[in-house]
C-alpha cells in the first residue's frame, strides 16, 4: 500500500500534467485560428466544398488557379496593408484618449491579446 502522501502528490502531479496539455492544445488551436485568414486558399476551398459540392477535376481547377492568383492577391495586400495598419492604429489611439486609465489598461490588454500591439500604442498606458 502506498502512503496517502504519496498518492496525494501523484494526483497533483497528473492534474498538473494534465493541466499542462490541455492548456497547450487550447492554445495551439487558437493560434491556428487566430492566423488563419478566412480568405486563404485553404479556407476558401473548404466552404467551395462544402457548399458547392465541388468534383476532383473542379477542385484540382480552383486550387490552380488560387495558387496562379495568390501573388498578385499577396502583392495588392502588401500595398494597402500600411494604410489599414496605420487607421487601425489611429483609431485605436483615439479610443485610448478617451478611457480613464482603469478602462485604458483593460483596452490595450485586450488589444495585445487578439493583436500584436503597434509600437504607436505600447508606450500610451
Amino acid at each position: 500500500m502506498m502512503p496517502s502522501g504519496v498518492k496525494a502528490l501523484l494526483v497533483l502531479l497528473a492534474v498538473l500534467v494534465a493541466g499542462i496539455v490541455i492548456g497547450r492544445t487550447y492554445e495551439r488551436r487558437t493560434i491556428a485560428q487566430a492566423s488563419a485568414s478566412p480568405m486563404s486558399p485553404d479556407n476558401v476551398m473548404r466552404v467551395l466544398e462544402q457548399q458547392l459540392v465541388l468534383d476532383s477535376a473542379q477542385r484540382v481547377q480552383i486550387r490552380a488557379i488560387l495558387s496562379r492568383r495568390q501573388s498578385a492577391i499577396d502583392e495588392a495586400w502588401r500595398s494597402v496593408r500600411p494604410s489599414v495598419r496605420a487607421a487601425v492604429d489611429s483609431s485605436q489611439m483615439e479610443i485610448v484618449d478617451v478611457l480613464r486609465p482603469d478602462q485604458r489598461t483593460k483596452f490595450l490588454l485586450l488589444l495585445h491579446r487578439s493583436h500584436p500591439m503597434s509600437a504607436a500604442l505600447q508606450g500610451r498606458h
